[in-house]
This record gives C-alpha cells, sequence and structure tokens, in this order.
C-alpha cells in the first residue's frame, strides 16, 4: 500500500507570520473546556484556512523553483554573452594579423607574426614554429619565441618518441600533459597546407591540461591555419622571384657571351691588322734612339714615341688573346686545382707582399681532379688574384675559398679592398670596360676570364655589398662536357 505523501511545508517566514499552532492550541481547550459548537466551528475554519495556506504554499514554491530556473537561466546567457564578448576580441585581434600576412611575402616575417598574436590568445613560457621535411629529418624551427632552446629539445624528444607524428596525423590540435610538470602543457597544432602537412605551431603553456577551453584550441587552430597558407604563398613567391632573377642572370650572361662572341672577332682582325704597323714603328724608333742616344728634346720625343707604341701593342696583344681564348682542345686534360691555384699564387707572390697583401687558401685535400686547359685556367686564377690586388692599394685580405659541391666546385676569390660600385655590376665582364683606364687597364682581363670559365662549362660571377669588398664566384664541374673543338667559341 503507497503511502501518501506530507502535505507541503509552508514557508518558515509564513509560518512565523501566522501563529496556526496557537489557534489549534486555543481550539483545543475550548473543547476541553465544553464549548463543542464554538470549537466545531472554529475547528471547520481552521480547516479551510489551513487547507488554503498549503496551497498557498504549494503555489510559492512553484514560483521560487521557477525564480531558481530563470537565474540559471539567466546566468548561462550571461556566459554565453562573456563568451561572445571574447570571441569578438579575438576576432578582432586576428583582423591585423590577417592584413599582416595578407601583405607580406616575407617567409620570416609571418611565423614571427604568428608567435606575436598568440600571445594574446593564451599565455606560454615558449612557443616556435617548426617545418618538416621529408623523410626521417627532424622538425626544423624557423622561429622561437621564449626559452627557444629547451623547446626544441623538448620537441626533437616528442618527434623521436612519435608523438608529434602522432599529432600530424590526427590533424587537429592536441593537448599534452608536460611530464615533468603537471601544471604545465605542451599543445601541438598542425600547419597544414592543401591536405598536406608542412610542419606545426607548438606552444608550452603554464597551464594544465584540461584548463584550456574549447574557444582558445578554435582560434590557435585558425590563426595557424591562416599562418600556413601564408608562408606557403610566401614560399611559392619566393621561388617565383628567384627564378625570374635566375632567368634574368641566365639572359644577361647569354646578351653578354654573344658580345664577347662579336667583340672577339672583332678583335681579332683588328688587333693583326695594327700590329704589324706597330711593330715597323716601334723598330724605326729603337732604330732612332740608337743613331741618337745623346739626352735631348729628340731622343726624349722618341722615346715618349716608344713607350706609347709598347702600350699599344701590349693592348693588341691583348685584343689578340681575348679571340684566342676559347679553350682549344690543345691543354685539355685532368689537373690538380689546389695546385693550379698555388702556381697562380707563386707567379705573384712578391708582388704580392709588396703590397701588404695577406693570402689564404682554404681548400680541401680530398678533391677529385678536374678536366680542362689548365694554362688558361691559371690565367683566370691570376686575373682574379691582380684584380683584388687593384681593389687594396693599402694592403688586405684575400681568401681563396673551395668547396665541392653536389655536381660542380666552387672557388670563392674574396678581399677587403674597396668594392666595387653598384653601377658597374653589371658591366664588369663586358670586354673594354675598366676604372683603372688612368693606370693602363685595358678592361680585357675579366672579359678574357669570363670566357674561359664558360668555355669550360662554368659561371663566373662577383658580389660585392657596399664597403665590404669584392667576391668573386667560380663555378666549374666536376664532369665537364668533351673538350671544345679548335675554334669553336
Amino acid at each position: 500500500m503507497l503511502t501518501p505523501s506530507p502535505p507541503p511545508r509552508l514557508p518558515a517566514w509564513l509560518e512565523e507570520e501566522l501563529p496556526l499552532a496557537r489557534l489549534r492550541e486555543l481550539l483545543e481547550q475550548a473543547r476541553e473546556s465544553g464549548q463543542r459548537e464554538l470549537s466545531w466551528e472554529l475547528g471547520i475554519h481552521l480547516d479551510t484556512l489551513d487547507e488554503a495556506f498549503r496551497e498557498l504554499g504549494v503555489r510559492i514554491q512553484a514560483l521560487e523553483e521557477e525564480k531558481r530556473q530563470f537565474q540559471e537561466r539567466l546566468q548561462g546567457e550571461h556566459q554565453g554573452y562573456t563568451q561572445l564578448r571574447a570571441s569578438m576580441h579575438e576576432l578582432l585581434d586576428l583582423h591585423p594579423f590577417s592584413r599582416t600576412i595578407s601583405a607580406s611575402f616575407d617567409l620570416q616575417d609571418i611565423p614571427h607574426a604568428l608567435l606575436d598574436l598568440s600571445l594574446r590568445l593564451t599565455e606560454y613560457h615558449s612557443c616556435g614554429v617548426f617545418f618538416i621535411g621529408r623523410g626521417d629529418r627532424p622538425p626544423e624551427p624557423v622561429a622561437l619565441r621564449g626559452d627557444g632552446p629547451r623547446l626544441c629539445s623538448r620537441v626533437q624528444a616528442q618527434w623521436e618518441d612519435g608523438i608529434i607524428p602522432w599529432v600530424l596525423g590526427e590533424g587537429h590540435p592536441v593537448v599534452i600533459e608536460d611530464e615533468e610538470d603537471s601544471s604545465c602543457s605542451f599543445m601541438h597544432i598542425p600547419l597544414r597546407v592543401r591536405g598536406e602537412q608542412v610542419g606545426f605551431f607548438a606552444l608550452y603553456c603554464p597551464k594544465a591540461k584540461g584548463d584550456f577551453t574549447l574557444g582558445e584550441l578554435e582560434s590557435l587552430d585558425v590563426l595557424a591555419s591562416h599562418a600556413a597558407v601564408a608562408m606557403e604563398n610566401a614560399r611559392l613567391y619566393t621561388d617565383l622571384e628567384t627564378a625570374r632573377q635566375e632567368l634574368k642572370e641566365s639572359q644577361r650572361q647569354l646578351l653578354l657571351s654573344a658580345k664577347q662572341a662579336a667583340v672577339g672577332e672583332l678583335a681579332g682582325g683588328v688587333a693583326h691588322e695594327v700590329n704589324n704597323p706597330l711593330q715597323i714603328i716601334l723598330s724605326r724608333v729603337q732604330l732612332m734612339l740608337m743613331q741618337h742616344p745623346d739626352p735631348g728634346r729628340l731622343s726624349d720625343d722618341l722615346r715618349l714615341i716608344e713607350h706609347n707604341v709598347k702600350r699599344i701593342s701590349r693592348i693588341t696583344r691583348a685584343l689578340l688573346g681575348f679571340a684566342r681564348h676559347n679553350s682549344q682542345a690543345e691543354g685539355w686534360g685532368p689537373f690538380d686545382l689546389a695546385q693550379a691555384i698555388q702556381q697562380a699564387c707563386t707567379l705573384v707572390r712578391h708582388q704580392l707582399a709588396a703590397h701588404l697583401i695577406e693570402v689564404a687558401i682554404d681548400c680541401p685535400e680530398d678533391l677529385p681532379q678536374l678536366q680542362g686547359n689548365v694554362g688558361e685556367l691559371e690565367q683566370v686564377f691570376l686575373n682574379l688574384i691582380l684584380n683584388a690586388q687593384n681593389a687594396m692599394p693599402k694592403g688586405g685580405q684575400l681568401q681563396i675559398a673551395v668547396r665541392r659541391e653536389a655536381e660542380t666546385v666552387e672557388l670563392r676569390f674574396a678581399d677587403t679592398g674597396i668594392g666595387i660600385a653598384p653601377e658597374n655590376l653589371d658591366r664588369i665582364f663586358e670586354p673594354f670596360f675598366t676604372t683603372r683606364s688612368s693606370q693602363g687597364g685595358t678592361g680585357l682581363g675579366l672579359a678574357v676570364s669570363y670566357r674561359i670559365i664558360a668555355n669550360h662549362g662554368g659561371t663566373l660571377t662577383v658580389e660585392s655589398p657596399p664597403g665590404q669588398g669584392a667576391t668573386f664566384i667560380i663555378q666549374l664541374p666536376l664532369h665537364p662536357r668533351e673538350a671544345p673543338q679548335h675554334g669553336k667559341s
């Protein structure tokens, strides 16, 4: 049998205002004193009043329940409003970042902007952007904040333990508790471009794993995704700009080679035509000097004529050399590059010492033999050494460094001289271009060198940052083509 539930109690404050217990006590006293009719009538009215008050208590309890539910809804609405305000602030913070990365094509600026803005979304001790390569190569940090070395060490350990590869496989932000300090945690956010993982964003935060809000994770994920797309666009732009510069340089070298070939043919013909009359003039002047050995105006004039005829003769010989240097098959074969460099330095050792120039050679011992015309290459090295000497009239240092790359050998001739003016860099290898015409420069040394290197299948370029000297860079193939045929240019 079911037990009936007790009637609802009146609120305490209502029971205090309505002394029903006292009324019942007075009713009981009336019954005991024999006033039955009065007690009976009072009992009926008291029961009616009691029932009314109980019904009132039920309604009051219902109103209190509605009040409690309303307060809960109000609190929930307030929390939603607070979260909405926080989301609006996060969006406002994301807006300047969006403008920054959209306007930037610098692959270094975008990761640093990501690190700066993430601090507005969550607190961290350190964070970094890491790129991943192909295969088992470890992640490479491209931007760091805070204790970068320690973060890199921890990230490396997590990579080796397979934690970060697992995070990348998940494809969404993952929070990992720090085993050394449970009050801190790592957050790893994959960086994706067109569905491919290119890296990840790592944060070390002073928060327990469960203290991160869903809003923090979503905002940081959106931020990282935007940055990943921007970095990919910057990389593509950089690749495009590099290709454009390489094409521009190839066109410049092609035009220069064509110009050198044309000038070489012209120079050869002119030099032959000029050289024979010069030799006749020179021999007659020398004969007249023998006939008039005594000092005087005539002998002085003859010596002046002799000096200038010899100068013209040197220019014609240089012209003939420029026209003739097309890496003919004669002299083509294997040679020791280090020995060729030493030989060129030996030829001008005393000259360099007199100009207070120190030469340092850095050449690996395991360098294989190259194929080429060692005599012509020694002339190139000699031209570059003398060019460095002329650039250091007050002395300095010449560093000759040799490095082996995949399929080439790179030689760098770096001096500490006055450098090359920016407006002259594009013309430095043109025939007859010289900044030393008053000192007897013919403007053919670098042009000849350029042509010799080109005929060996290599390249000759120059770098000269303002005020930092000049560096001439030679790239020679480890396995060149066959020796050129005689007469080919």
